[in-house]
């Protein structure tokens, strides 16, 4: 009996050694799979943190380098008051050169004299004020010899009063060396917070300068927000003169990692600190690292399958067939659960032979849902039965060519189409002996995000005018239409005047808004053809074409200085009297091209300038007839 059972022993022993080799060729794939994915991963990863690092060094060291020039021209402003205190034995009268514009910028100078009380100030309002309780008032006097002193923020009093303020003070000696008062230069923080860039920033980065050692001044986060709760959680240590180290969620309020970076100031007692969540480093990277884990559990399902199908296939020859239709009812749920429509068609031939049709002969089911019809309903159904005669035609003739080609691809955008999803789709149709195996990807959103970046590369943010990259891409084709049809081209450069008072003054968010006004008042002084663009700063350009004669571009010049001159836009800013200087250059009657053409505009801009502010020239020579000026 035992010999009758020994071919059982042997079969079992060949099925433990068929499920063996492919266990184990299996094992040994997935691992090479997985250990080169999460090594990948690794790998960029590490290479993101190193990132991460070069960027809040540079943010640390730029914004030191910034930090360090503010403050330098608020100590020469204190060394400028001190100096004249000294050399003149009385303070200035700091509420004059005040109201001189003396300082550009938002600091407030102010003297205190020896009884603590302000002697002479920016505001004159102030003097009188009582400030020798102050803690930097006691160390000045008691301390001769004393530089600058940066005092933490601290609310203001007198002209800042109800603000947080940052003071610098420094003491003033009289001739014989005895304590005669006290500078001090107050800001508020949002000052030295202003100076770092915000680009590129994500929630949780930040940017801040602090005493060293001692409290924060001031922190910003993304969009210029002040938040609390990126900021450290205690006193922060930063050991040598600049560093970077990664820092747990514990030292901070809201519990997030970050790398950090440091500079301290090697003139003041300052330290200006960078810092980059680590989810804000590795945020670009969560797709891509998702795309290899599904790639690789994809493979691992693939290696799965035709390991578990090879061993089946080896151990029993009797399931074959069965296996084999496990197999495919396996690839038609992938199929059908994919992102993709994919199509099998064959050719149908007339008489002589010709394809004149195709017959749809597979399917899955995201095809038939992109063709607003039931998969049974398309299976073996030609092109006639299916769609309208002149898109059958379409389609033959594409289908044709991949035949011919073997291969064809194409990017196509579908619109109101009664037989199939909207949008835009690539196809790519592959020839497979007398068959098309067909796929077509919806790419809508890929186009979408190629367009809305196309456009914003091309639009001024702040006024969504058109750029100065349009108009360089713009103007030349401009110039060869006209050259072509025998018309003119007239290009206007116009410039704010008093623009720079007004940002100095009122600030940077006054002179965005006055922008903002000066983009709709162009638009509606010009024709509905013409194009307003802003170049850059202050300037503008308006693009005239189709002109029949060159009066006429004096015409609408006219028309932009009395905009300007008249419009109630700018009725915020009347008493800084914002008008308009432009400039007028014609093609081809003052320039041959695009690049001579914006020069001419500029240096007649220039002329109007000259001439007063708030009238228009040509280029070159005294003002036309059509001149005008308000």
């Amino acid at each position: 009996m035992d010999h009758l059972l020994e071919p059982d022993r042997d079969a079992i022993r060949d099925k433990r050694s068929t499920v063996l080799l492919w266990t184990a060729g299996a094992a040994l794939l997935l691992l090479a799979v997985w250990g080169g994915t999460l090594a990948r991963i690794a790998h960029d990863t590490e290479a993101l943190r190193e990132q991460a690092v070069r960027l809040v060094e540079s943010r640390a060291r730029i914004y030191a380098e910034q930090l360090r020039r503010t403050v330098k021209e608020i100590d020469q402003i204190s060394l400028t008051v001190a100096y004249q205190w000294q050399t003149m034995a009385v303070p200035l009268k700091l509420a004059d050169q005040y109201e001189k514009a003396m300082h550009h910028t938002p600091t407030y100078p102010a003297a205190i004299g020896t009884d603590g009380k302000i002697v002479s100030s920016w505001r004159e309002a102030s003097i009188g004020l009582d400030m020798g309780g102050m803690d930097f008032f006691r160390y000045h006097r008691d301390h001769p010899g004393a530089g600058l002193r940066i005092n933490p923020v601290s609310v203001g009093v007198g002209g800042m009063a109800g603000k947080r303020t940052i003071r610098f003070t420094r003491r003033v000696d009289d001739a014989r060396g005895r304590f005669a008062g006290v500078v001090m230069v107050s800001t508020e923080p949002a000052y030295l917070a202003s100076l770092g860039s915000d680009d590129a920033f994500s929630d949780g980065d930040f940017i801040s300068v602090r005493l060293h050692p001692g409290p924060l001044l001031v922190a910003k986060t993304v969009g210029d927000r002040e938040n609390p709760a990126a900021y450290f959680a205690g006193q922060p240590h930063f050991p040598g003169r600049e560093g970077v180290r990664q820092d747990s969620g514990a030292s901070f309020v809201d519990g997030m990692p970050r790398t950090i970076a440091w500079k301290i100031l090697d003139d003041y007692p300052l330290v200006a600190v960078a810092g980059v969540t680590e989810a804000s480093a590795l945020a670009a990277y969560g797709p891509t690292r998702s795309a290899y884990l599904m790639y690789a559990s994809l493979t691992t399902l693939v290696v799965l399958l035709v390991a578990l199908s090879g061993g089946i296939a080896q151990m029993r020859n009797a399931e074959r067939r069965r296996k084999a239709e496990r197999v495919r009812a396996t690839f038609r749920l992938a199929v059908d659960g994919a992102r993709e429509a994919f199509y099998m068609i064959e050719p149908i031939r007339d008489a002589a032979g010709r394809i004149a049709d195709y017959r749809i002969e597979d399917c899955n089911e995201r095809a038939a849902e992109m063709s607003g019809l039931a998969r049974e309903r398309l299976l073996g159904r030609s092109f006639s039965d299916v769609y309208p005669e002149s898109v059958k035609q379409w389609l033959v003739a594409f289908y044709n060519e991949a035949f011919e080609r073997r291969f064809l691809e194409d990017e196509l955008q579908v619109t109101d189409a009664a037989l199939h999803q909207t949008g835009w789709f690539h196809r790519r149709a592959v020839r497979s002996g007398d068959g098309i195996a067909v796929t077509l990807r919806d790419i809508t959103e890929f186009k979408l995000h190629q367009q809305t970046l196309a456009k914003l590369a091309v639009t001024d943010t702040l006024t969504g005018l058109p750029n100065r990259r349009w108009l360089d891409d713009y103007l030349p084709g401009a110039l060869d239409r006209a050259r072509s049809a025998r018309k003119r081209v007239a290009l206007l450069f116009i410039d704010l005047d008093n623009f720079k008072h007004i940002n100095d003054t009122m600030g940077h968010a006054a002179g965005d808004e006055l922008l903002r006004a000066a983009a709709v008042c162009l638009k509606t002084a010009v024709r509905g053809s013409d194009h307003v663009v802003r170049i850059g700063g202050d300037e503008f350009t308006v693009l005239v074409e189709n002109l029949e004669r060159d009066a006429d571009a004096e015409l609408i010049a006219s028309q932009v200085v009395g905009a300007f001159a008249q419009s109630t836009h700018f009725a915020r800013w009347a008493a800084a009297n914002v008008k308009a200087s432009v400039g007028v250059a014609l093609y081809p009657t003052h320039a041959a091209d695009a690049a001579q053409l914006l020069r001419q505009a500029d240096l007649a801009m220039y002329a109007a300038k000259t001439a007063g502010k708030g009238c228009y020239r040509l280029v070159a020579g005294p003002a036309s007839p059509f001149t005008a000026t308000y």
